[in-house]
């Protein structure tokens, strides 16, 4: 059975260090190029490292680490639901049509 990440986090394993994008993914960085690894050990945790002292240890910039994590960790627009299922509160596009039929109505009486 796979190890379980906590996201967001850093690990390491030998002297590498490693960035939680998934449960069960870690992201590290050779020679400035991304690499994408499924650890069925569990690694240790570094909660003490900066996300500056990561990408100045991986010898990229903060740009290019939210550029390759942002594939992970940003939900994809058609994924997105306007409300969650089971929801009471009314969507503003139902909203709006009441508020316009409610003053077509109170402008015909």
């Amino acid at each position: 059975m796979a190890a379980l990440f906590e996201i967001g986090v850093v690990y390491r394993k030998a002297n590498r260090l490693f960035l939680a994008v998934d449960e069960r993914t870690l992201v590290t960085f050779k020679g400035g190029e991304p690499q994408e690894v499924r650890p069925t050990a569990r690694y240790d945790v570094v909660r003490t490292i900066s996300c500056e002292d990561l990408c100045q240890r991986w010898e990229i910039s903060l740009d290019r680490l939210d550029e390759i994590t942002a594939k992970y960790l940003q939900p994809a627009a058609e994924g997105l639901k306007t409300r969650p299922r089971g929801s009471r509160r009314p969507r503003v596009v139902d909203e709006q049509a009441w508020r316009s039929l409610r003053t077509i109505r109170l402008a015909a009486s």
